[in-house]
């Protein structure tokens, strides 16, 4: 045999990993084009704008390609007998079928989380999988879990007929030069630990438009980096202005007439405000509905109008209409709410573990003046460590877990249906009455998020038909 056929024959199995990994790019760059098509004009592409965002995507797919590679490449270091075996043979068309199922899964669960959060997996994703419960639940509920499934099983059926002559003929290739091969194997990983050891994002910082930037990147590749970092870029989901601005701008508005021994003209912003009218102990019910959009209500929006009951509140009370979300995540409007704070860098604090205590915040006020305060949650409360906040500064805490099933008509993944909620609420609301003291309920409802389930019979629309029906059944409800 000439040197010339001995290196193609022993080039051949580089091409069983090389084939991998062809499908992979495939998949990730389909994927990439879903999302494209579904973000043009938010992206502000253009035919040149999307090939710049199709070649830095390009990149991060071959990083992971890179790191997905190097167990397989070490697999071809077997000696030719082993190699050329049957149980190898089956073992790598079973690794090919695992591979590539995976690749759908990933790219369905990618377009499923860019819908729901308009960027790639983030920490987002990362934070999800200690709430196995809640999550998976949800995703059963609110999709054909087994038709996606099965759809999958279906096109990796086809793509690995396509596949199995290839990999049988890459198979077949002999061992002739095991130390160059054992070069290429230590080549890969050391190329692998220089991108492992990059700072940044890289070519994904080339782009000013968060779309864009997201679009090039690569959901596994995010995942991991989400992973190590353990935070959310704040920059990218936070407007920002120059500091010397905010503090000018927080002077001019804290200079109230009420204020006592405060210098709008200084750097500190520690104020005292004296109020000398005689207090009134009113009871207080204070309702955070799960991602009610101000565009669903008639008086801020004429584009849905699917509130009748709050555009009537609305009417005859007293409003407020510059406020404004503090983050992407409920738990970022607990603490907003909570605590009077802006968005902070990080975690919120409601998940600062071991740091999630000790606050003054609403809670503690109402305690100190003889309130009687509680968090009442429509779910469990150890999702997003509401409880241990909650009961670290100042609230008795009441969560699903403490209310009698037979008081709970309806659940679905995320907790019972707001009526049960507001039902144990008002059993709160009877028994302080009945003891002569004030009390201040904090409640958070469930049932506008996906799966969009409710009771049936309360609004005109069918359970589980999307967000206009949670939404109209959550006005329904209060």
């Amino acid at each position: 045999m000439s040197k010339a056929n001995v290196e193609i024959r022993y080039g051949g199995r580089h091409r069983v990993p090389a084939l991998l990994g062809g499908i992979a790019l495939a998949y990730a760059t389909l994927t990439r084009l879903v999302l494209m098509a579904g973000t043009w004009r938010a992206a502000d592409l253009d035919p040149a704008a999307a090939l710049r965002v199709l070649a830095v995507g390009a990149y991060y797919d071959l990083v992971v390609c890179l790191y997905a590679a190097l167990p397989l490449l070490a697999w071809t270091l077997l000696p030719a007998r082993a190699w050329r075996s049957s149980l190898n043979r089956w073992c790598w068309h079973a690794c090919a079928c695992g591979a590539i199922y995976v690749f759908g899964f990933v790219a369905v669960a990618e377009v499923v989380f860019w819908q729901e959060f308009g960027v790639r997996f983030n920490f987002i994703a990362v934070d999800y999988l200690v709430y196995t419960h809640e999550v998976l639940a949800n995703i059963w509920q609110s999709y054909r879990v087994v038709w996606v499934l099965l759809g999958n099983l279906g096109l990796t059926a086809c793509v690995h007929r396509w596949l199995a002559p290839r990999l049988d003929h890459a198979l077949a290739a002999t061992s002739a030069r095991p130390r160059g091969h054992a070069g290429l194997v230590l080549g890969a990983m050391l190329l692998a630990t220089g991108f492992a050891t990059e700072s940044g994002d890289g070519p994904r910082d080339w782009f000013t438009n968060v779309y864009r930037q997201e679009l090039a990147g690569n959901g596994p590749y995010q995942f991991v980096a989400a992973f190590r970092r353990n935070e959310i870029d704040y920059a990218q989901f936070y407007a920002t202005r120059p500091a010397a601005d905010v503090a000018r701008t927080l002077r001019a508005e804290l200079a109230e007439p009420a204020t006592v021994g405060f210098d709008p003209r200084g750097g500190a912003l520690r104020r005292r405000i004296d109020n000398p009218a005689q207090a009134r102990r009113l009871n207080v019910v204070m309702i955070m509905v799960e991602s009610l959009s101000a565009e669903f209500m008639a008086r801020f929006s004429d584009t849905y109008r699917w509130t009748p009951a709050l555009d009537r509140l609305a009417a005859s009370a007293l409003v407020f209409d510059r406020f404004y979300a503090t983050g992407t995540r409920t738990d970022r409007g607990l603490e907003a709410v909570t605590l009077s704070v802006p968005p902070t860098p990080g975690r919120s604090i409601v998940k600062r573990l071991g740091h999630e205590h000790g606050y003054w915040s609403l809670g503690n006020v109402l305690r100190a003046a003889g309130y009687d305060v509680s968090f009442v949650y429509g779910g469990r409360g150890y999702f997003d460590n509401m409880s241990t906040f909650f009961a670290g500064n100042g609230y008795r805490v009441v969560d699903q877990g403490a209310v009698p099933a037979a008081d709970i008509g309806f659940e679905n993944a995320w907790g019972m249906a707001d009526e049960d909620l507001y039902r144990q609420a008002i059993k709160l609301a009877d028994a302080a009455a009945a003891r002569g003291q004030p009390f201040f309920m904090h409640l958070m409802t469930t049932s506008n998020h996906r799966p969009y389930t409710f009771p049936d019979g309360r609004i005109g629309l069918p359970s589980g038909s999307g967000r206009p029906g949670a939404v109209q059944y959550t006005d329904w409800a209060i």
